[in-house]
């Protein structure tokens, strides 16, 4: 189970310097900024980390969502707007198999990231995701947490702001569990362009559908003796 927690905390590895953290009177964790604030570490509501909601609202990919990227571990896939989304390699990592950028700002990112694990349930993969983020960031507050009906798909959407090394992050998430593995695609951002970066980000997400994963194909290569050098030929 410790290979999957590796999704939760592949968006802070280009992050530096960690920020102080110090017990209140009553035992709860704080964490302490540079500019002389604090916040808990898990300031999460309870009742938010206990339950998870159900919309009703049926939620199906953008009509200029055109370029299908296939999973070639599950029977999943993302289509993204070409004209939106830029795949990049920057992200690169056994988990991650796709990374995006967004075309309209620099500071908007994606990612479309598979395992071959067994999870029990969503739920059960809502524990894990949450709890391995806790513990790594700063500060951690989940803001939402149900279940979506995507695309005919039953899948687990989490909302969570972050700060981690003094940076505030926030983040949509949704993961999907198939036959042999789960995936999830994350759309993240500065919290402070959150709220206008949110429709881009959840078009984004909306574009998770079921399909045949990929083939893999292995490139052989063929070695071939390099031919013997010329010889110049001698004069009569």
């Amino acid at each position: 189970m410790k290979k999957l927690i590796t999704l939760s905390i592949l968006f802070f590895g280009c992050l530096t310097q960690a920020q102080t953290k110090a017990l209140t009177d009553d035992g709860k964790e704080v964490v302490l900024f540079d500019n002389g604030t604090w916040k808990f570490v898990n300031d999460s509501d309870t009742k938010t980390l206990e339950t998870i909601t159900t919309n009703e609202n049926i939620f199906t990919k953008d009509k200029n969502a055109t370029f299908l990227f296939r999973s070639k571990k599950i029977d999943a896939g993302i289509y993204i707007n070409p004209k939106v989304w830029k795949n990049t390699n920057a992200f690169k990592s056994p988990t991650i198999e796709y990374a995006f950028i967004n075309n309209l700002s620099n500071n908007i990112f994606g990612i479309f990231a598979t395992e071959n694990v067994e999870i029990s349930s969503l739920k059960n993969l809502k524990d894990i995701l949450v709890s391995s983020t806790q513990s790594r960031a700063d500060y951690y507050r989940l803001k939402e947490s149900e279940y979506r009906t995507v695309n005919g798909l039953k899948v687990l959407y989490l909302w969570y702001v972050v700060n981690t090394k003094g940076l505030d992050f926030e983040y949509v998430t949704y993961s999907y569990l198939t036959n042999n593995g789960y995936c999830a695609i994350t759309g993240y951002t500065f919290a402070k362009n959150f709220e206008e970066s949110k429709p881009q980000l959840m078009d984004l997400l909306n574009g998770l559908v079921e399909t045949q994963k990929a083939e893999v194909k292995e490139t052989v290569e063929v070695y071939q003796s390099p031919p013997p050098p010329m010889q110049n030929k001698k004069k009569d």
